[in-house]
């Protein structure tokens, strides 16, 4: 995975990737990843069929997801072509560390407070499995 120079945005109001990314952002992610990699082309004719979008667009948010690190772009005759810089899975674990470091070194244990607090409210099987994992790193 390669170094990710975005600076994080997260809006909970909002679901998915979009909770971190522009909605088009998001759609070409997802597109990249379905299709491991892809050149502007290729997503441009996808995104296409779904509704109406310049190649232009599409080229620019390309551009942006590789500045920002999450696509890495080589030359591949006249075009390039786009890879993610990481799974998905990976994303998803780089958006939680991201979050999470934010909330507690921003509001330290009233962070940690209302985590108890929520997993025994609205999953307490989760709080059971929060309690088995402090038991392993005590240990």
């Amino acid at each position: 995975m390669s170094e990710v120079r975005a600076n994080l945005h997260f809006d909970p109001r909002k679901r998915g990737l979009g909770q971190v990314l522009g909605p088009l952002e998001a759609e070409v992610m997802w597109l990249v990843w379905q299709q491991g990699q892809a050149t502007v082309k290729q997503i441009h004719r996808i995104l296409s069929r779904r509704r109406e979008v310049a190649y232009t667009t599409v080229m620019t948010t390309m551009a942006r997801l590789a500045t920002k690190g999450f696509l890495r772009r080589t030359r591949q005759g006249v075009a390039y072509l786009y890879r993610p810089t990481m799974t998905r899975a990976e994303f998803d674990r780089w958006v939680l560390r991201s979050v999470l470091s934010g909330l507690l070194e921003t509001f330290d244990r009233g962070a940690v407070e209302y985590l108890v607090e929520y997993l025994s409210r609205e999953r307490p099987e989760h709080l059971e499995y929060l309690r088995h994992v402090l038991t392993r790193q005590v240990a």
